[in-house]
């Protein structure tokens, strides 16, 4: 896409729907722990700020341990959990909260995929244009 290539290594979690509690709306602890890790690796790349229009996001995720290694093909692509829009929501979230995009409404389009990969964790590449 350009030459804004960046990869973090921590595995993509979704975005899910805030939950009703007693004190209000919030979101899981596990998903706010997910959101602030990510924007903290973003702030270490030093990403220059600006409206980007388009993101090109490849969220890798590790085989599960069940799996028989005869059966893992490396980028085969992940269809078995985690709808790739809630991805690429909390992945835009995260964007906004580590101040590389002043607002996610900026982007116009993106490209997703979820795919396996025959290490023993997983990662984020993207890319900017």
């Amino acid at each position: 896409m350009s030459e804004l290539s960046y990869k973090i290594n921590l595995e993509g979690y979704p975005c899910q729907r805030p939950r009703l509690g007693r004190y209000g709306v919030h979101n899981t602890s596990k998903y706010s722990k997910h959101k602030k890790d990510l924007a903290f690796l973003l702030k270490t790349l030093n990403i220059p700020q600006k409206d980007y229009e388009y993101v090109e996001i490849k969220f890798y995720f590790a085989y599960p341990k069940s799996e028989p290694k005869k059966n893992r093909i490396a980028n085969a692509p992940m269809n078995r959990k985690y709808d790739v829009d809630n991805l690429v929501k909390s992945f835009l979230d995260a964007l906004q909260d580590a101040g590389v995009l002043k607002d996610d409404r900026c982007v116009c389009g993106i490209y997703a995929e979820k795919l396996f990969t025959t290490e023993n964790y997983g990662w984020i590449e993207f890319d900017f244009e």
